[in-house]
């Protein structure tokens, strides 16, 4: 039986191995996960163009739903691959900008604007054609450091 998945699986992933070439365009929607100043979460949406083999640009908007308040982020990664085929693992630089408005009990309202580098990896696991997951870590360097984690889907456009 395992035999069977296993071999099952491999075939799947050979059907949908391609490369990172140059035009190539997709569209990202996932949820965010961040630890800063207590655990958090938000929705992410983008779109990745590949400008230069294997080199990408990834402009995207996340808007986080804090318990008190609202607060979104808008960022410009780049990305490098690393690998091709089913699996496509990345390493990824970029900037943010962070707008929020947070009115906590007892602490009264609290507006800030921060920006940064990001740091961070991922990887894009193919699953169709056109279809693929997205989970990814990076580390904001801002308001003591944040780990975000997002784990989305792609939808690949050509």
């Amino acid at each position: 039986m395992r035999k069977t998945v296993f071999v099952g699986l491999f075939s799947l992933f050979l059907g949908v191995v391609d490369a990172q070439e140059k035009g190539d365009f997709r569209l990202h929607f996932g949820g965010e996960f961040g630890t800063w100043p207590q655990l958090f979460f938000g929705l992410n949406a983008g779109a990745e163009y590949v400008f230069l083999d294997k080199l990408s640009i990834v402009p995207n908007y996340t808007h986080f739903f804090p318990e008190f308040g609202h607060a979104r982020n808008l960022n410009l990664d780049t990305r490098y691959y690393f690998t091709e085929g089913a699996l496509k693992w990345y390493g990824m630089a970029g900037f943010s900008n962070a707008w929020s408005l947070l009115n906590r009990p007892g602490s009264g309202l609290i507006r800030a604007n921060t920006q940064g580098p990001i740091l961070g990896f991922g990887g894009l696991l193919g699953f169709d054609n056109r279809l693929a997951l997205n989970p990814q870590l990076k580390y904001w360097s801002q308001r003591e450091g944040r780990f975000i984690f997002t784990f989305g889907m792609v939808y690949f456009l050509n």
